[in-house]
């Protein structure tokens, strides 16, 4: 047995390695289950997929203001969603429009980069009701618009705002 099997094996697992393979799978599963209840279910599975990751959103504003001790402001929205890209492995850049609205555009996205590799875009039911309900639930009255969506050549710019 290889050094690094035998690691492994023994649960001696770098977390870089750890953090690289948690990743990847996460970006594998958002994949496959967009997917399947598409191919399964058309409509009312897209429709399923927006419901979930809008729910799990909720969930993870909860958990991040309780965790993370983050408060109600446009820049806690902000910086929620910097987490989440630094966690997902996108580079982020935010660019400030005005005091009450913040763009974000991708320069890296391994889920567009993901769900390109399968050959269709799911952002519109898994990642923007995702992040869409961790902006608008950590940031009182914050909302999140599309600046320009995703396409098959670019990642998507959204905002979030104070209307």
């Amino acid at each position: 047995m290889g050094v690094m099997k035998t690691a492994a094996v023994k649960g001696i697992i770098p977390s870089g390695n750890k953090v690289s393979e948690l990743r990847s799978n996460l970006l594998r599963l958002i994949t496959e289950t967009s997917i399947v209840l598409d191919e399964r279910f058309g409509s009312d599975g897209l429709q399923a997929i927006e419901e979930i990751f809008r729910r799990l959103g909720e969930e993870d504003a909860k958990a991040m203001k309780e965790r993370l001790g983050f408060g109600n402001s446009l820049k806690d929205a902000l910086d929620a969603w910097m987490v989440i890209g630094h966690i997902m492995g996108s580079k982020m850049e935010p660019t400030w429009v005005s005091e009450k609205r913040v763009e974000v555009s991708h320069s890296y996205c391994p889920q567009h980069e993901e769900f390109m590799k399968r050959g269709k875009l799911y952002c519109n039911q898994a990642c923007l009701p995702y992040v869409g309900a961790i902006g608008e639930k950590i940031g009182l009255g914050v909302k999140m618009d599309v600046v320009r969506p995703a396409d098959e050549k670019d990642t998507c710019i959204k905002a979030l705002y104070v209307p």
